[in-house]
């Protein structure tokens, strides 16, 4: 039996110590200073609002986490919070309106303390928020570094200090820099900012960070949206006692917007990224790692499906890097850079066509109303099967992505 084939068996058994090792090796991720055992991270968010959470996770093996954004004053929780926004039974993301952690410093001391005796050498970030002061942000430094957190992450997505100048501290440069600059003051470990999306030019938000000090970015926190309206009252999704507010989206919706966010920065500076926002499964991950992110971080995955989901994303990636011949995720790292472009980086001559796998096509008809709608009346039902016109394909891949069986490929014209 070849090698690698042999390998490949070996790592999808999913028993074994051997099969764990090998995972390990496969995925360790160096970053900022810091060793993963793999680059997936539980993000800032309720999954790490406290010590037993976070070694619940690391038990069941994830490579790091950022713990629950940590203020000076802890910031007390509504309830309810969380609306999941559903399409049937599909979950399409996830609107909440939590904001930092309720738990006061004194006790995220005496967390992390517990935390580092059960994993002493698994990477642990601290996320932190302040107000307009330099005392609001460094105080919250000096009190945690004793306590063994490997680097801090500036939150500079929620309410905070900013909102006085008409933004968060994400959206207003002069804030941001002034911020980044006064933890820089107070620390020698990694800083990393995690932006949010809610801007125009993430770049030149990412620019003054760095300048400012930070050591990594994280691209993103979650977009601005409401949930919903319930029709029958008319209050907001959620609404606590009638009331309701615009919060944070995330989930698999997030995802375009955060990878684009994350790919603009990789191709503009060289500085490590934890990609951030829709991943679901290790495919997620890889895209990420392929548009410059060094590890990414995971939260609503985690909230909809437990921490114990890392035992397939550890084994798919550990699976695909071996398939393509990586030795590592940093072997991917910015693979996908170079064919991001702009539209006149495109050729317009190169022309696709649809193509229907016969064996495949189930006969719903929903590539005809789609092309017949939204295309170009280029496919028709044939008995129980779709057939296209050659002649009236554009090649503009509607009807790919609305096939359920997943019948159709975009094939090259070949005039």
């Amino acid at each position: 039996m070849p090698e690698k084939l042999f390998i490949l068996q070996l790592f999808w058994n999913p028993t074994g110590e051997k099969n764990k090792e090998y995972t390990m090796k496969k995925l360790k991720t160096e970053m900022l200073g810091m060793s993963f055992p793999n680059p997936f991270l539980l993000s800032a968010a309720p999954p790490t609002a406290n010590g037993s959470m976070v070694i619940k996770a690391f038990k069941a093996g994830w490579g790091g986490a950022v713990l629950k954004t940590i203020g000076l004053v802890p910031t007390p929780h509504t309830s309810p919070r969380v609306h999941t926004i559903r399409s049937g039974r599909n979950k399409r993301g996830m609107l909440d309106i939590e904001l930092i952690s309720d738990i006061p410093i004194k006790q995220w001391e005496n967390e992390i303390d517990r935390i580092k005796d059960a994993f002493p050498h698994r990477p642990l970030i601290a996320s932190i928020m302040g107000g307009g002061k330099p005392h609001d942000w460094q105080e919250v430094v000096r009190r945690l570094e004793p306590h063994g957190v490997d680097g801090f992450e500036m939150n500079a997505s929620c309410p905070n200090y900013a909102e006085e100048r008409g933004g968060k501290l994400g959206q207003d440069p002069e804030s941001l820099a002034e911020a980044v600059q006064w933890v820089r003051a107070a620390t020698r470990l990694p800083l990393i900012v995690k932006l949010t999306p809610n801007v125009t030019d993430i770049v030149s938000l990412a620019q003054i960070a760095v300048q400012a000090g930070a050591d990594a970015l994280t691209a993103c926190n979650s977009l601005t949206g409401l949930g919903g309206i319930d029709i029958e009252n008319f209050t907001p999704l959620p609404a606590v006692k009638g009331r309701g507010m615009i919060g944070g989206y995330g989930g698999p919706g997030l995802k375009p917007v955060t990878l684009r966010c994350t790919a603009s920065i990789a191709q503009t500076l060289d500085i490590p990224i934890f990609g951030c926002g829709g991943i679901e499964k290790w495919h997620d991950a890889a895209e990420y790692l392929a548009v410059g992110a060094s590890a990414v971080q995971i939260c609503t995955a985690v909230m909809w499906n437990g921490v114990q989901i890392i035992e397939k994303l550890s084994q798919g990636l550990a699976g695909y890097l071996e398939q393509q011949g990586f030795t590592g995720p940093a072997d991917m790292k910015g693979r996908a850079l170079s064919s991001i472009g702009t539209w006149n980086d495109l050729d317009s001559s190169w022309k696709m066509l649809a193509e229907i796998d016969d064996q495949r096509c189930n006969g719903c008809g929903f590539c005809v109303k789609a092309c017949d709608s939204g295309g170009y009346q280029a496919i028709e039902m044939e008995g129980k099967l779709a057939r296209i016109d050659y002649l009236k394909c554009d090649g503009c891949g509607l009807c790919v992505g609305v096939c359920p069986p997943e019948a159709i490929i975009m094939q090259h014209r070949q005039d």
